[in-house]
């Protein structure tokens, strides 16, 4: 007899949650393998991961003030 288990991916996001820190690292390791994700996929999302402290100026709390500017009608720039 066999048992064919069957998630969905909100039941897998919540068991995911459940998961205790050291389980989290290590169901993060295994991800890649699991999800069939090629080296090439590995390796450019490894040269992002390393690309992300370039934009950290952009965390400034001081400059979110410009997230509310409003563009001048008509204006170009």
């Amino acid at each position: 007899m066999s048992v064919m288990l069957k998630l969905t991916v909100d039941q897998v996001s919540t068991a995911v949650l459940l998961l205790d820190r050291e389980e989290k690292v290590e169901l993060a390791q295994r991800l890649p393998t699991l999800l069939t994700v090629t080296s090439d996929a590995r390796e450019d999302a490894g040269w992002l991961h390393l690309a992300e402290s370039a934009f950290q100026f952009w965390g400034d709390p001081i400059e979110d003030l410009y997230n509310d500017l409003i563009p001048v009608a008509g204006s170009e720039n």
